[in-house]
């Protein structure tokens, strides 16, 4: 599928369909073309699926096990998904993998807050293992299973840490900044602290890329790519591909003065003794925010300050969907109001964020 702006306000809607090309012409906005475009990829699709052969009855629980052999037992949060899957199973377990279609994915995803009280994060953790599992049944078993598209798509997933809209404003930009500075020694001396240290350069990769805390956490040095100017971002996207985000030059000053762990390739190993292979760092980040006097404030939420003030400062909705990882341009349209009502500013959005917090310290040295 494609969009051809033929005149302004007016775009060419190009597809696909049954072996024959079709197009429709729109008069309007881009985004009134890619709505209708995604109304039609949608159709298209719901057509195709139609077409499955009936006669297929792989059930459920077939296919609950072969995803637990291949892929589940061999994850590190295998216990955990152990009871996931085994819960599915007791829902949907005894009918074929045809007849679960997205009606009966979402009657299913609602019922774990609704009838079994988990929380949305959990209720999540829980659909992510179903969205796996049917990619997999979809595709590279959709002989055995009938099917050849995620029903799970078809689910409209509530994601807690984004439905929120919390972002830092200037002052807080520029008091985060001091106490990250001011916490980075040890106190009443110039000696590093070697925690905040290293939180301190978490936190500009967050705010200045959108990355999220396990993308920055899977940096290697070698993702690190100074001529460019971008960092590579391992957690790949669909179908495989690798992710690119802009660095700007005062991030990239910050990751050269950055000690490197000897034997290590990553930027932010494990610490030492650790057993868990998640990383943490909640309570010196709180510790942080305190000092810094900001409150109802999570980590997350510097992705969201990120992404606010690049639209903030004229950036492109497209783009930025693009730097932040979005399967979906749906996840990144929240972002689009701010947009409109702020004038556009020069500049890449990452600089002017340091800018901001750099101020306050030049108008202090300035004073002295």
């Amino acid at each position: 599928m494609s969009i051809h702006k033929v005149s302004d306000g007016v775009f060419e809607i190009r597809w696909r369909e049954g072996g024959r090309n079709k197009s429709q012409t729109v008069h309007g906005s881009y985004e009134l073309a890619k709505k209708i475009e995604r109304k039609k990829l949608s159709l298209r699709d719901e057509n195709r699926h139609l077409d499955i052969k009936r006669d297929v009855n792989f059930r459920m629980s077939a296919l609950i096990d072969r995803y637990w052999t291949q892929y589940a037992s061999k994850k590190r949060s295998a216990s955990r998904e152990k009871s996931i899957v085994e819960g599915i199973r007791s829902n949907l377990g005894r009918l074929f993998v045809r007849e679960v279609d997205g009606d009966a994915v979402n009657a299913w995803y609602e019922k774990l807050t609704t009838v079994h009280g988990l929380s949305e994060g959990t209720a999540l953790r829980h659909f992510n293992v179903m969205h796996h599992m049917m990619e997999k049944a979809s595709s590279i078993w959709s002989k055995e299973t009938g099917i050849d598209r995620n029903p799970a798509d078809q689910v409209e997933v509530k994601r807690p840490d984004d439905q929120r809209d919390r972002y830092l404003s200037e002052d807080e930009l520029r008091s985060l900044k001091g106490a990250l500075d001011a916490k980075q020694y040890r106190k009443g001396t110039r000696a590093i602290n070697k925690t905040f240290y290293r939180l301190r350069l978490i936190v500009l990769i967050a705010l200045t890329t959108g990355m999220r805390m396990a993308e920055i956490f899977g940096l290697k040095w070698q993702d690190v790519m100074y001529k460019e100017g971008l960092l590579a971002v391992r957690s790949k996207l669909k179908g495989g591909k690798m992710r690119y985000v802009p660095m700007p030059e005062e991030l990239a000053s910050e990751l050269r003065r950055y000690p490197a762990v000897i034997g290590e390739d990553q930027i932010f190993p494990p610490k030492p003794g650790a057993t868990s292979g998640r990383q943490r760092l909640e309570k010196s980040f709180e510790r942080v925010l305190k000092r810094a006097g900001i409150k109802d404030f999570r980590f997350h939420d510097l992705r969201h300050t990120f992404a606010s003030w690049y639209m903030m400062n004229g950036g492109d909705l497209y783009e930025l969907a693009k730097i932040l990882g979005h399967s979906n341009i749906k996840m990144t349209e929240r972002y689009a109001k701010l947009a409109r009502k702020h004038l556009a500013k020069t500049g890449s959005t990452a600089r002017e964020i340091w800018k901001l917090m750099e101020q306050e310290n030049s108008e202090k040295a300035n004073v002295g």
